[in-house]
C-alpha cells in the first residue's frame, strides 16, 4: 500500500468525520471530508481517491447509492460503508453496489485501521470483489430456496458446492453435530479436492471453530494453521448457528490461489452460514411437525381400532398389533381388576426371554407402584403370547419400563406395561405419542372389560330368570336342562363344531325365557286354553328374543330362541316361516324341545312315552320337523335312552349358560 493514499470520509456527523480523519492521518494517509454524498461526488470530479469511507444513512444520497455511483464512474476507488447494524441483506446490497466492506458502529480504532489497510492492500493487488453470479447462487440457496421441497442432503450438497465456488476455494466441507449445541461433529458432505487437507486437519479446524464465536481464520502467516497443512495456503471456518446451539461447521480451504482469506470473507461466510442455520432449523421444525402430525394420525387410527369392539380379546389383539407397529419393545403387558370381577392378565413377550428375567429387576420395578399381589397375579397367570425378535439384548441388565397405572380409570386397578432390555428401543427417548396411545388403549380396554363384566352379570340374571321359569311348573322344572342335553347330543351326532354346540347349549337353556311374562294361571292350566290364552302363550319366543337381544354374547343364537316354534311346513309361530327360511339351529331346537315335551308329564296329561314320541317325530318328519334332524335324533335314541343322555349331560357340568 502507498504512504500517501488518499481517503475521503463522508458522514453528516462532524464528530464521526473528525474521529476518522484523526485516526487515519496517524497512519500517514491523506484524508479529506465531505458532509454528504453530493459533496463527495463533487470532490471525486476533481480528485482521485483510493478509498471512500462513507456512512450509509445520509439525508441526500445514501451510502449504498454513493457506492453504486462510485463503482460506475470510478472503478479504481474502493468504498467502505459505515452502518449502525449489519445484516445479510446489507452485505448483499453493499457488495452488489460496489462496496468493498462495511464496519458497524461503534467501531474501534483497531478495526478501522485493519479494514482500511485490507482494502488498500486488495486494491493494490487489483483483486476484484467476489464474483456476483456465484454470490447470487449462494444468496438464493441460503435465503430464497424453500428447503422443504428438497431433501436435506441435497440442500447441504448444494450449499458446500456454492461456498467453495463463491469464496474461490479448492475444497469445502460441512460438518454437522448430532443435536444443536453438540460437540461431536461428523462430516456430512464435501466439495472439491478435499485431499488437500489431511483428515486430522479437517477435524482440527472443525473443533477449533466451535470454540470461536466469529469463526476460525488461518493462513501460512499465522500460528493457527497446523504445521502439517499439506500446502494449504489459507483456511476459514464458521459455525452454523441455531437458537439452541451450533448445528455444525462450514469450512473452505484454498491452496492454488495466492491470496489469503480475509476477515471480510469470514464475516460474509458467517452471514450466509447463519442463514443456512435458519433454513436447517426451520426444516427441522417442519419435519418435526410433519412427524408429529403423521404420528397423531396413526394414533387416531389405532385409537379408533381399539374402540371398534367391546370384546376384550379383540381389543387386546388390536392393542398388541397397534403398539407393535409403532414402538419397539420386549414386553407388553396388561393387568386389570376390580371389585367382584375376575382379574384380566395378558402379556406379549419376546419368545427368547429367559424364564427368570421377569422375576428379578422387572418385578422389583413393578412393585414400586403396584400392589405386590397384583404383580404376582400378572406374572404367574393369564394369557401369554410371544413374538420373535432378532435384536441383541442384555437380559441381565435392568429394563427400561413405562407403566400406566389404570387406577386413573373409573374403579379399576391395574396397569399397562411396556418394557425393553434393549438399548435402542423405548429407553430414554420414548416418543411423545406413546403415553397418548397407551391411554387410548387403557380406555378401550377398561370399557370392554366393564362391558363384559356387566354382560356377565346380565347373563347370570337371565340364567336365574330361566331357572325361575322352569320352577313355575313342578312338572317342567328340568325342561330346559333336558332340551339342552338332547340338543347338544344331536349336534355332536351331526358332527357340528364345538363352538356351535356351546351356542346351542345356551340357546336350549334360555329358549323359554320369554315365559317369564306368561301368567302361571295359563302355564299351569289343566283344561284346554282359550284362543286368547293360546295367543298369549305364542308370544313367548318373541318376548324371549327381546330379553336376550341386548347381550352381544347372545347375538349368535337369539334367532334360535326366536324361531324354535316355527314348523318345517310353515304352520308354526310367530312368523310362519318354512323350510330353510327357518335358521338351522332353530330347527334343531324344535326337535329337541318337542321330544322332551312328549316324554314329560304335564299338568294336563301324563307323558305318552318315548315310543310315542319317536313315532310322532317319524310321522311329522318333513311337516313339523326337518327330516335330517328327525333322522339324527331317531338314530341317537336307537342306541341311548333319554335317561342316559340326560345323565351324561349332567356329568359334564354343562347345565349352565356358558359365557365366552
Amino acid at each position: 500500500m502507498t504512504a500517501k493514499a488518499r481517503i475521503l470520509v463522508v458522514d453528516d456527523d462532524r464528530k464521526v468525520r473528525s474521529f476518522c480523519r484523526e485516526v487515519l492521518e496517524l497512519q500517514n494517509f491523506s484524508v479529506e471530508e465531505a458532509e454528504n454524498g453530493a459533496k463527495a461526488l463533487k470532490k471525486l470530479e476533481k480528485t482521485s481517491f483510493s478509498l471512500i469511507l462513507s456512512d450509509i444513512m445520509m439525508p441526500d444520497i445514501s451510502g449504498l447509492d454513493l457506492a453504486s455511483k462510485v463503482r460506475g464512474k470510478y472503478p479504481d476507488t474502493f468504498v467502505i460503508l459505515i452502518t449502525g447494524h449489519a445484516s445479510i441483506n446489507l452485505a448483499k446490497d453493499a457488495i452488489q453496489r460496489g462496496a468493498f466492506d462495511f464496519i458497524t458502529k461503534p467501531f474501534k480504532i483497531e478495526e478501522l485501521n485493519q479494514t482500511v489497510a485490507r482494502a488498500l492492500e486488495v486494491r493494490e493487488k487489483q483483486l476484484s470483489v467476489l464474483p456476483s453470479p456465484e454470490l447470487k447462487d449462494l444468496y438464493d440457496l441460503t435465503v430464497n430456496i424453500d428447503i422443504s421441497k428438497q431433501s436435506i442432503q441435497t440442500y447441504l450438497d448444494n450449499l458446500v458446492s456454492n461456498l467453495k465456488n463463491t469464496f474461490r476455494g479448492d475444497s469445502a466441507r460441512i460438518y454437522l453435530s448430532g443435536e444443536p449445541g453438540g460437540e461431536s461433529l461428523l462430516r456430512n458432505t464435501g466439495s472439491g479436492k478435499e485431499e488437500v487437507l489431511s483428515e486430522d486437519i479437517w477435524e482440527y479446524a472443525s473443533r477449533a471453530t466451535l470454540g470461536r464465536k466469529g469463526g476460525y481464520l488461518a493462513d501460512e502467516d499465522t500460528k493457527h494453521l497446523p504445521a502439517e497443512n499439506s500446502g494449504v495456503f489459507s483456511l476459514m471456518s464458521v459455525p452454523i448457528p441455531s437458537p439452541e446451539g451450533n448445528l455444525g461447521v462450514c469450512i473452505v480451504a484454498r491452496s492454488r490461489i495466492p491470496s489469503s482469506f480475509t476477515v471480510r470473507d469470514l464475516k460474509l461466510m458467517g452471514l450466509f452460514s447463519a442463514q443456512a442455520g435458519n433454513q436447517l432449523t426451520n426444516y427441522s421444525m417442519a419435519s418435526s411437525l410433519r412427524e408429529q402430525a403423521d404420528n397423531l394420525e396413526k394414533v387416531n387410527i389405532l385409537a379408533a381400532e381399539f374402540t371398534s369392539s367391546l370384546d376384550t380379546s379383540q381389543v387386546l389383539s388390536s392393542i398388541s398389533r397397534g403398539l407393535k407397529a409403532m414402538v419397539e419393545f420386549d414386553l407388553f403387558g396388561i393387568f386389570l381388576s376390580g371389585k367382584d370381577m375376575i382379574p384380566l392378565s395378558y402379556m406379549l413377550v419376546r419368545s427368547d426371554i429367559p424364564d427368570h428375567v421377569l422375576g428379578t429387576s422387572f418385578r422389583t420395578i413393578l412393585e414400586k407402584t403396584q400392589n405386590s399381589r397384583d404383580v404376582q397375579l400378572f406374572l404367574d397367570s393369564g394369557i401369554r403370547d410371544s413374538f420373535a425378535s432378532a435384536r441383541s439384548t442384555d437380559w441381565q441388565s435392568s429394563p427400561m419400563v413405562e407403566i400406566l397405572d389404570l387406577g386413573e380409570f373409573s374403579s379399576f386397578r391395574g396397569m399397562i406395561v411396556l418394557a425393553s432390555w434393549s438399548n435402542d428401543t423405548i429407553s430414554a427417548r420414548t416418543p411423545s405419542y406413546v403415553p397418548v396411545l397407551i391411554r387410548h388403549a387403557a380406555a378401550a380396554l377398561s370399557n370392554a372389560y366393564l362391558f363384559e363384566t356387566s354382560e356377565r352379570n346380565y347373563i347370570q340374571a337371565i340364567s336365574a330368570l330361566a331357572s325361575a321359569v322352569d320352577a313355575k311348573d313342578p312338572y317342567t322344572h328340568n325342561h330346559s336342562r333336558n332340551v339342552a342335553a338332547y340338543l347338544t347330543r344331536i349336534a355332536a351326532h351331526m358332527k357340528l363344531p364345538s363352538r356351535e354346540i356351546s351356542l346351542l347349549n345356551n340357546a336350549a337353556l334360555l329358549h323359554d325365557i320369554g315365559k317369564i311374562g306368561i301368567p302361571e294361571l295359563i302355564l299351569n292350566k289343566e283344561s284346554s286354553l282359550t284362543e286368547e290364552e293360546y295367543h298369549i302363550i305364542k308370544t313367548h319366543p318373541e318376548v324371549g328374543y327381546n330379553i336376550l337381544r341386548p347381550v352381544t354374547a347372545f347375538g349368535s343364537f337369539i334367532n334360535t330362541v326366536r324361531y324354535h316354534h316355527e314348523r318345517f311346513d310353515g304352520k308354526g309361530y310367530p312368523f310362519g316361516y318354512s323350510g330353510e327360511d327357518i335358521p338351522f339351529h332353530a330347527r334343531m331346537l324344535t326337535v329337541a324341545d318337542s321330544f322332551d315335551a312328549m316324554t314329560s308329564d304335564r299338568v294336563y296329561r301324563k307323558s305318552p312315552g318315548v315310543d310315542f314320541a319317536m313315532k310322532e317325530i317319524r310321522k311329522n318328519s318333513g311337516s313339523q320337523f326337518d327330516p335330517n334332524i328327525s333322522d339324527a335324533i331317531l338314530a341317537l335314541l336307537s342306541t341311548s335312552t333319554p335317561e342316559e343322555i340326560v345323565a351324561d349331560y349332567i356329568s359334564t357340568g354343562s347345565n349352565q349358560v356358558i359365557f365366552s
